[in-house]
């Protein structure tokens, strides 16, 4: 996001900010109407009471969304008792009447700021730009249509700007008729939809039922409510809901949801090496997994494995257990003798039933015992799980557990084969190291929990916006780099700067509720100006501070020239 794009998101959200205080008089002065019209001494207006719940309940969602927290605190407490009356808990009487007259005269003699100020209710909450795709990663993504329907326009316009930031194409509904036809016409990648409309407090979730009846296409949907009650959310799954989130809308929850539940990236396919010496049989085990998605090298011959090995990255492999010249528990035990594959699970499959044979052989270094003839759902249900297992192991030991990018040992070892690969073919690379600024303050101020969203908001921009074939990665604390492949430093610089500036937009909050920005300063050095990996990161830490020197939120390039004489 630029300055310009971000400096019109606020101005945008001050619109709106602005819009509720206005209305908010309007509001009111319907609710002391409708609440006049009620009389303890006449059975229950039940359809005047659900507006009535219902203008309470848009009252409390807008009045957090948009940084009033006793408009939301009042309006809260009048829902509840609302709530308890209408599902028949509580009777209507004077003193219901009392608590909602007196809630009534809270909200109207509050002293409303109509400053620009973000709302205080909500916890850590963090806007979060989008996948890039193809090579440029200032382009915008575009992927997914998204509609949001809420009957408070305000709500839906503040979600939708929201949304829209993070690369979703978003398109507002304050009507669930016209959300009705839209999805029939069009139908979108995910629907975010309250539970309480005009129509009932259970109107959401009855129409998505209804949708997904009448197109026979279930779409995925995330409810959004201010009701937190067991009932509410039974109604959201049971109408298929994939999710569902309280107001005010969590961002970085949202679009954490949004991403898992519309993400259409092809899921890497398991690779499998069998090995049996009997052809027939082997190839018609690699025919199942095969039409079960997974790639598969057979080999006949198991002195070929570690050979094979080399270039075949298998998550697991499938073994006969009795072959000529080197049995499986053979083959098991000179797999183990090789640190790579320690841990490559590796699955007996044979027609050998004795259970004490059995178990030796799975005592030489094996994970699982298959016995022939085996019925191929089970054959692919077996490998799929153990495949899956490894896949999850091998993730853990190269990856952050916090950001999910590459951690210390692993970025650097991709930056020497990198720069080996750079000097090959003579073309350009850079390198950079990347430092949150002030990043003690925001763990003192705002909490550790808070101080993990900085850091998993700064993973994500990176991990989002950057091409897939850069590396980034945690080199520890709040310190990340980035290895651009093919990238000059000119270019390196300007990427660089473009996610700076979007960082330094995204807004955050701490855990008493304040608003705050987060920045990064950032040091770049580029091949072939520095020709070895050492050179690399030393040039760029210098240059990284450089920019803390020079006022942080910033970017500093390394050049031969800049460099401290021996």
């Amino acid at each position: 996001m630029t300055q310009q794009q971000s400096a019109d998101l606020q101005t945008r959200k001050a619109r709106l900010r602005a819009s509720f205080i206005t209305q908010l008089p309007k509001r009111l002065g319907e609710l002391r109407e409708r609440v006049s019209r009620l009389d303890p001494a006449q059975p229950p207006d039940r359809l005047n009471l659900q507006e009535i719940h219902r203008l309470f309940h848009t009252l409390k969602g807008s009045g957090a969304t948009f940084g009033f927290p006793e408009v939301m605190a009042a309006a809260r407490d009048a829902e509840q008792h609302l709530s308890q009356v209408l599902d028949g808990y509580e009777a209507l009487g004077e003193e219901l009447l009392d608590t909602l007259s007196h809630q009534l005269d809270a909200l109207e003699h509050l002293e409303i700021d109509r400053g620009p100020c973000l709302p205080q209710e909500p916890p850590a909450q963090v806007a979060l730009p989008a996948r890039r795709s193809g090579r440029d990663i200032t382009t915008s993504r575009g992927e997914h249509s998204i509609y949001v329907c809420d009957d408070d326009p305000e709500v839906v316009a503040e979600l939708a700007m929201q949304l829209g930031c993070f690369g979703y194409r978003v398109t507002a509904f304050t009507s669930l008729a016209r959300l009705h036809r839209a999805v029939a016409e069009t139908p979108p990648a995910a629907v975010i939809l309250d539970v309480v409309f005009p129509e009932g407090i259970n109107a959401g979730p009855e129409a998505l039922a209804e949708i997904n009846r009448l197109t026979g296409q279930p779409v995925p949907t995330i409810f959004i409510s201010n009701r937190e009650d067991f009932g509410a959310r039974l109604h959201a799954v049971q109408a298929g809901g994939s999710a569902y989130c309280t107001k005010p809308v969590k961002t970085v929850e949202m679009v954490e949801i949004l991403d898992l539940i519309t993400d259409t990236t092809p899921v890497e396919p398991f690779h499998i090496l069998i090995v049996d010496d009997d052809p027939d049989l082997a190839q018609y085990h690699a025919l199942i997994l095969e039409a079960a998605g997974m790639v598969t090298r057979v080999l006949n011959n198991p002195a070929l494995v570690l050979q094979q090995l080399e270039t075949f990255q298998a998550d697991l492999m499938l073994v006969d257990l009795y072959m000529p010249l080197c049995s499986g528990p053979e083959l098991a035990q000179v797999l183990r003798q090789v640190p790579a594959h320690v841990g490559l699970p590796i699955i007996y499959i044979s027609s050998e039933t004795d259970a004490e044979r059995q178990f030796r052989a799975l005592a030489a270094g094996a994970d699982g015992f298959l016995t022939k003839p085996i019925a191929p759902k089970r054959l692919v249900a077996e490998i799929r799980l153990r495949a899956e297992r490894m896949r999850t192991l091998r993730s853990l030991m190269v990856r952050d557990s916090l950001t999910g990018l590459f951690n210390h040992n692993t970025i650097l070892q991709l930056l020497e084969i990198a720069v080996a690969a750079a000097l090959r073919g003579n073309t350009p690379l850079s390198f950079a190291m990347i430092d949150i600024d002030h990043f003690k303050q925001v763990n003192d101020s705002h909490g550790h929990n808070v101080g993990d969203q900085v850091l998993m908001a700064l993973g994500r921009t990176l991990r989002l916006r950057m091409r897939d074939s850069d590396v980034v990665g945690r080199y520890g604390g709040e310190e990340f780099a980035v290895v651009m492949i093919g990238a000059s430093a000119e270019r390196a610089m300007q990427v660089l700067d473009a996610l700076r500036q979007s960082f330094a937009a995204v807004t955050f909050a701490g855990e008493g509720g304040q608003q705050f920005h987060s920045t990064f300063s950032a040091g770049l050095a580029a091949f072939p100006d520095f020709t070895d990996p050492t050179t690399l990161q030393e040039a760029a830490d210098r240059a990284l501070y450089q920019a803390k020197r020079h006022g942080r939120n910033r970017i500093e390039c390394a050049t031969v020239a800049t460099e401290p004489r021996p």
